[in-house]
């Protein structure tokens, strides 16, 4: 034990005896140590200057090196830290002669001896080689527009493509639009927002241009990542870029100005759809490539309103507000004429900026009179542009089209099957096997244009009631017809004449024509032409009038060498006159005579290259008996024609090489031995050669003739036609039909399938049928009538989707008995049309499937009768089983079917079985439509409430019984079932309840769904209605509301106002005394949306608005109040609230002001008040017999007469019927911009004395 403390004591002496040593060395080293503190911290600083000094040389295209920089801060923050060690040496000098404890003058020594040895080290570190690198180049926002201005087509493109880079299932995104049109500035725009809202780490941007250069592609995206691509292969490359793009990090790779599918795994970009941090967006004038490049998404970029290229015209001219008003018009429609092209629109304003007048005149004028040899400074680079476009099309065929689209007048809707015939003519497609393989050709063609962006889809294809021509039309856009006819006169062998003012004999005589390859004049004054045409190199013409035409005097023979003419009356039948010379047109092969009175056309049988005849509404006395002698004859077309003696069908059926006939209108009357004319053609033509063909025989009133691309190749409509009396080998046009019109069929046909079918010889291209007035039919399928051993049902009618039925009087059911054969027949529809069909009383077998049907429409009105008669008598639309199978059904409507009380009908034991399974009923379902069925008690089980997620639209009036939309059956234990299904109507937009005199809710029980994207809802005399059960399903996002006669507004108060309402009509509330009142919580209100507001009906009303609603209707344009016979004021003022209307512009956009019949009205508003309307542009005022003035005073002492009210866009004043009525304002002087149109009718103390500057 004593040897343990002998040792510890002699290491604690050992150890105490080192330490004195060591703080011995440090106190006899003091000034030594001190010194060599400052010297180093010397050397440091000099150091770092250096090093400062070269970071400093560095220039913008170099990035300092990241240690370098944590280097400098270090040594910053070590002189700190040395500067106060050596104050606190300073200031504890005197430790140094032993004035403070051992303990502490050893601690600063130590501290001084620490720093000297960090600042040798760092003094080492900071000998550095290279001080920088190459900065990496920065990525999009480098080279992205800050002028990029956002209209309503650019936000739409913007919002779709940010929503596309958002969505998970698009890898690659495609934008098309017109050249020139924007989409460059806007994915470079879209990209910065992409990177700023943290989508993206980065986004790279690179120009693949018409001929992809890979490696220059390779280099601009390698350079934006700050990537080094050392290999020389392209394949190297691609796979360095692609390791990085497969990285961690998320890119977007933009890859502008696309021509054609581009291989982006020789780039190096990974396609095979794992990768998603990596997203492709690509721009292209043609749609194609979006599909070649598999697009996900293709969004279209839309050209600009008239209103959108007048603002940008101002933003690149410098013309604003303040410019004369001359300047401004003629500069507006410059705007016009550009027709939202955005880089047209951008260039003329740059050229034309601070330019006179003069000049602005000449531009409008060349862009209305398209002068294309002398290209407009302005527009060269907008040409430029557009032509590049044109010398990507690959075909000569493609490039002719082009042309030809220039010689229709500007906004012109172009026929495509005009264009085809026109091509025909010109033999642009060369030699083909048939007239449809040409018209397939050429219909590519037109499709490339499109798809190119150098010719749009028509306005007019979107025009509900032109049927016929819904998607045939095409237009092209004025400036990149101007393009074309520039295009067209620098051609050798392809210029264009459009001839819009002159007379074309004073053109003739000119010599004018003489050089052109094609000439069209749309001069609708000529009507008599007698010069002597001379054009050897004329292969097209067209000639448009209003007028009757004489040409009798003219001469053809120095245009033997013309191919297509065209002679088009735009007026409705007139009279034609054409010259003898008419005959020596030999190698004419498209001949188009439209609405004129023709008389003899004998003449056509001297033109045997002839391939296209078109007389489409001209009467003539027959056709020639000889017509087959026209050998290259294809196309016939004959609608719309009046026939004066015979239309010849044996001749017609001679026609043994036509391909297409066009038969139509009032031509065919009955005849004289009592023969209906669809009897005897249909012996008569039975042409082998007969691939298309529309013929309605007799008058039928079908609505739409001619050829189009939605319609059937081969349509056949027959009136009064008699299956009986016609073999089967005589009825190949009956056989061949896709689409069949049957009005008033006779020969003791009393179904079609099997009987008609077996008359006929069988009709399995049809997909259409068509049936009208065939009161001898009872049902369409009768599966009792045949032998199920020898006779097949389901090879019946085998591709029929579309069957329409319409006054047939004696149908009762649509299949009668019953066999599996017959079920196929359903299966495959797809549309059913019903129509006054008063007998119906079984539509749907009950163990059909409708698997594929996607509308149905059942309505007792018909298409041209205003009376209610009865549809059918069904009770129920679907079996519970039939509606299961509804999984495509889009569209139901039904209308005047007085005996239906639900559409699926009442099976205990069925719905039991539906409820339990597992998929739900109607899950496409689109839109609802119910009016007129006065026993209906419910529209749909709740049961299917929770698989209606796509229903947009529903409509419901005129149900007298019904109480609730979704509803239960009478069977109590399946009723609770159907009470737990809690549902929404997620894609809900319009819901429309009107004349429902027994409606209590939406659905049965408590619960009521909700509906997020409601825009739209109507309640109209609907007095058991609790409208809260309308607000719980009300979302934020409803657009527009209509509260009608019964619906009580005691509730409405103590609900949210929604905030996106764009229309309100409240209308027939006769205890109503206000709407918003000043004790409303501004919290309740937000009107921020709101356009349109009537009121009407309310005859205790006090007032409309109350000044907390006023502050938030920045967007209300149009005001209609009527009927309201309490009304005294518009709006509820006092001292308090005319003080806040100065303060700030209550209506910034009303425009439209009317009121009628409010007879207790004195005044509109106050004078005070007169600020709140700068827009102001109608006031029409009626039957208020109070009326005193439109502005009235607060009081007497504040009239100052001769003063100004100042109304700048006011328009219009139109006053009837105020027998009280003295002034606008009395006492004060309207002042306007412009001179109003004032119209008093009985307003005798009236005097309409304005003032305008």
């Amino acid at each position: 034990m004593a040897e343990i403390i002998v040792s510890i004591a002699g290491k604690l002496s050992e150890y105490v005896v080192d330490l004195v040593i060591r703080q011995g060395q440090y106190l006899f080293h003091v000034s030594k140590i001190i010194k060599n503190l400052e010297r180093k911290k010397e050397e440091l600083i000099s150091t770092r200057d250096d090093v400062q000094k070269r970071v400093e040389a560095t220039n913008k295209t170099e990035k300092v090196n990241d240690a370098v920089l944590e280097w400098l801060n270090e040594v910053k923050k070590l002189i700190q830290e040395v500067e106060k060690l050596e104050t606190g040496i300073e200031t504890n000098s005197s430790c140094f002669q032993g004035q403070c404890s051992i303990r502490k003058r050893y601690c600063l020594y130590k501290q001084m001896h620490n720093k000297i040895e960090t600042m040798v080290q760092l003094h080492k570190k900071g000998q550095f080689d290279t001080i920088s690198l190459p900065a990496p180049i920065p990525d999009i926002e480098y080279f992205s527009s800050g002028n990029i201005v956002y209209f309503e087509s650019t936000e739409n493109a913007s919002d779709q493509l940010l929503e596309a880079l958002q969505d998970d299932s698009s890898f690659i995104i495609g934008l098309y639009g017109m050249g020139g049109s924007g989409k460059t500035t806007l994915v470079k725009a879209v990209g910065n927002k992409a990177k700023a809202l943290n989508l993206f780490d980065q986004v790279v941007f690179a120009t693949v241009s018409q001929t992809p250069n890979v490696k220059k592609i390779q280099d601009e995206i390698a350079d934006l990542m700050g990537l080094k691509l050392n290999e020389n292969s392209e394949a190297g490359r691609a796979r360095r870029i692609s390791l990085r793009l497969q990285s961690k990090e998320r890119i977007l790779v933009i890859l502008d100005d696309v021509w054609s599918k581009l291989e982006l795994e020789d780039i190096g970009i990974p396609c095979n759809g794992n990768h998603w941090e990596c997203k492709i967006l690509l721009t292209t004038r043609l749609r194609r490539v979006c599909t070649l490049m598999d697009c996900q998404m293709e969004i279209p970029l839309l050209l600009l309103s008239e209103e959108e290229a007048w603002m940008l015209l101002k933003k690149h001219s410098g013309i604003d507000d303040k410019s004369l008003s001359n300047l401004s018009n003629v500069a507006r429609q410059v705007a016009i004429e550009c027709k939202g092209l955005p880089i047209a629109i951008e260039a003329l304003g740059s050229s034309l900026k601070r330019k006179p007048i003069e000049e602005w005149k000449a531009a409008l004028d060349s862009l209305r009179h398209s002068k294309p040899i002398d290209v407009e400074e302005g527009v060269r680079d907008a040409f430029s542009c557009i032509e590049l476009s044109y010398n990507h099309l690959k075909s000569k065929g493609d490039k002719l089209m082009f042309l030809l689209c220039s010689m229709f007048p500007e906004d012109h809707e172009i026929f495509i099957e005009d264009l085809i015939s026109y091509g025909v003519g010109l033999g642009v497609c060369g030699e083909v096997e048939s007239f449809d393989s040409a018209r397939s050709q050429l219909r590519a063609s037109i499709n490339k244009l499109v798809d190119s962006s150098l010719l749009m889809h028509s306005e007019k294809n979107k025009d509900h009631f032109a049927v016929a021509h819904r998607t045939d039309h095409v237009k092209m856009h004025d400036m990149v017809r101007d393009v074309a006819l520039w295009i067209a006169s620098r051609s050798i062998d392809h210029n264009i004449l459009v001839n819009l003012a002159k007379d074309l004999n004073t053109l003739a005589e000119n010599g004018d024509i003489n050089n052109y390859f094609a000439v069209s004049s749309w001069h609708n004054r000529t009507d008599r032409i007698d010069a002597q045409v001379d054009a050897p190199k004329l292969e097209i013409l067209l000639l448009n009038t209003r007028t009757s035409l004489d040409l009798r005097t003219a001469s053809f023979e120095g245009i033997k060498g013309i191919k297509v003419m065209a002679i088009i009356s735009e007026g409705y039948r007139t009279s034609l006159s054409l010259p003898p010379s008419i005959h020596s047109l030999t190698n004419l092969r498209t001949l188009r005579l439209r609405r004129w009175e023709l008389g003899d056309i004998s003449f056509i049988l001297s033109l045997r290259k002839l391939e296209v005849l078109d007389v489409q509404a001209c009467s003539f006395k027959e056709l020639p008996n000889e017509i087959e002698k026209l050998s290259k004859l294809k196309l016939l077309d004959m609608s719309g024609c009046t026939i004066l003696e015979s239309y010849n069908s044996k001749a017609i059926g001679r026609c043994t090489q036509l391909e297409e006939l066009y038969v139509s209108g009032p031509l065919f009357h009955r005849d004289d031995t009592g023969i209906y004319p669809s009897q005897q053609f249909v012996n008569d033509v039975t042409l082998p050669n007969l691939w298309r063909y529309t013929l309605e025989l007799g008058h039928l009133q079908t609505f739409g003739y001619g050829i189009n691309e939605n319609s059937s190749m081969r349509s056949l409509s027959l009136k009064e036609f008699d299956v009986s009396t016609f073999t089967a080998s005589k009825m190949n046009l009956i056989q061949r039909a896709e689409d069949i019109y049957l009005n008033r069929l006779r020969g003791g046909c009393k179904n079609i399938v099997p009987k008609m079918v077996q008359a006929v010889g069988g009709m399995d291209d049809l997909t259409k049928l068509r049936l009208r007035s065939c009161s001898e039919i009872e049902c369409l399928i009768d599966t009792t009538s045949h032998n199920d051993d020898d006779f097949h049902m389901d090879a019946l009618l085998p591709g029929l989707e579309i069957l329409e039925l319409e006054e047939m009087e004696n149908l009762i059911e649509l299949c009668h008995g019953s066999t599996p054969h017959a079920l196929s027949f359903f299966e495959k529809l797809e549309e059913v049309h019903i129509r006054k069909c008063q007998q119906l009383q079984s539509i749907f077998p009950r163990n059909c499937k409708l698997c594929n049907l996607k509308v149905l429409k059942i309505d007792g009105r018909g298409f041209s009768y205003s009376t209610v008669a009865i549809s059918c008598t069904a009770v129920a639309l679907f079996s519970t089983s039939v509606a299961q199978s509804l999984q495509q059904l889009e569209e139901i409507s039904i209308a005047d079917c007085k005996e239906l009380r639900h559409i699926i009908s009442n099976e205990e034991e069925e719905i039991s079985t539906a409820f339990n399974k597992s998929h739900f009923m109607l899950p496409n379902l689109k839109k609802l439509s119910i009016h007129y069925c006065p026993k209906l008690e419910f529209a749909l089980p709740s049961s299917c409430a929770a698989g209606l997620v796509r229903l947009q639209e529903l409509e419901i009036s005129k149900a007298s019984e019904l109480k609730y939309i979704f509803g239960n059956y009478d069977h109590e234990h399946h009723s609770s079932l159907q009470n737990e299904i809690l549902s929404n109507l997620p894609a809900l937009k319009v819901l429309k309840l009107q004349y429902l005199s027994n409606f209590l809710r939406i659905c049965v029980g408590n619960y009521q769904p909700w509906c997020p994207s409601l825009r739209e809802l109507s309640c109209v005399s609907c007095p058991k209605l609790s409208l809260s059960s309308i607000h719980l399903m009300v979302g934020s996002d409803m657009r527009q509301q209509r509260l009608d006669t019964g619906v009580s507004l005691e509730e409405e108060q103590k609900n949210h106002v929604t905030s996106t309402l764009e229309r309100i009509e409240i209308r027939g509330f006769s205890d109503l005394k206000f709407i918003w009142s000043d004790s409303t919580p501004t919290h309740m209100l937000s009107l921020q949306y709101l356009q349109y507001l009537k009121v009407g009906d309310c005859s205790k009303l006090k007032h409309v608005f109350s000044m907390v609603v006023l502050r938030s209707l920045p967007e209300l344009t149009s005001l209609v109040i009527q009927h309201c016979e309490e009304l005294e004021e518009i709006i509820a003022e006092n001292e308090k609230s005319q003080n806040q209307a100065n303060n700030k512009v209550c209506f910034p956009k009303l425009r439209h002001l009317a009121v009628k019949n409010c007879n207790k009205l004195k005044s509109l508003f106050s004078v005070a008040m007169v600020g709140m309307l700068p827009q102001i542009s109608t006031l029409h005022i009626a039957e208020a017999a109070s009326l005193v003035e439109f502005f009235k005073h607060s009081s007497e002492d504040d009239i100052v007469y001769d003063e100004k009210i100042v109304l700048p866009n006011l328009r219009e004043i139109k006053v009837t019927k105020l027998p009280n009525f003295v002034d606008i304002c009395q006492g004060l002087k309207l002042q306007t911009m412009k001179a109003v149109e004032v119209m008093a009718n009985e307003c005798p103390k009236f005097s309409p004395i304005s003032e305008a500057t």
